[in-house]
């Protein structure tokens, strides 16, 4: 089983605003940015910016990745998580975390939450590429390759559409995660393998 980690496990910025977080990121650039970028929530459509006009990609992503961290230390855990982590652990189904969040921030959060020995590895943001995030199904790719597993044998569990297309782009089941109003419908649209309103339905 393939988790997103932000939403199926915890809510990254539950604590630390992402919406500060991207403030921050912004204040990396001297002048002025485009509106839909200056206004954005979205700590990924500044990366993304940076990425696209080679405006110091990776000194954003670094700082986005310490902030992340920052953010990880007062995430809330999504209800259902750790009881859906230790079932896979004991029905012996290796579970891995696959993130557009950063690797540090992903095992700082397990680390802190005593959760790495009911995890079997992490596929996350290791860098400034953008194109190897989701959905491009890269991480997804990289997690089967740990196990040395098949894309059909995998379902992807997470809470936006990026992850059903990535695994859709993958060739691997899906689970997609209604976490807030609207979403159902949204996600009927994508044709994922199934659809649930808490993590603990996976049980």
């Amino acid at each position: 089983m393939l988790l997103d980690f932000d939403g199926p496990v915890c809510a990254v910025f539950g604590g630390l605003s992402d919406h500060q977080v991207a403030t921050e990121l912004r204040a990396l650039f001297k002048g002025e940015l485009p509106e839909v970028v200056d206004q954005s929530r979205d700590p990924f459509d500044v990366l993304k910016y940076a990425a696209a006009t080679g405006s110091f990609a990776a000194v954003v992503e670094h700082r986005l990745k310490e902030l992340e961290i920052r953010a990880v230390a007062v995430a809330p855990p999504t209800p259902g998580a750790v009881a859906v982590l230790q079932a896979l652990e004991q029905r012996a189904i290796p579970a891995i975390i696959v993130s557009n969040n950063s690797e540090a921030a992903v095992n700082a959060y397990l680390r802190a939450h005593r959760l790495t020995k009911v995890v079997a590895g992490v596929s996350a943001r290791a860098s400034a590429d953008i194109g190897e995030l989701k959905p491009q199904p890269y991480l997804l790719l990289r997690a089967m390759s740990f196990l040395g597993v098949s894309p059909e044998t995998c379902v992807m569990v997470g809470d936006s559409a990026t992850d059903i297309e990535a695994a859709q782009r993958a060739g691997s089941k899906s689970i997609a995660y209604a976490n807030k109003p609207g979403k159902r419908e949204k996600f009927m649209k994508l044709r994922p393998t199934g659809i649930i309103d808490e993590m603990a339905e996976l049980i």
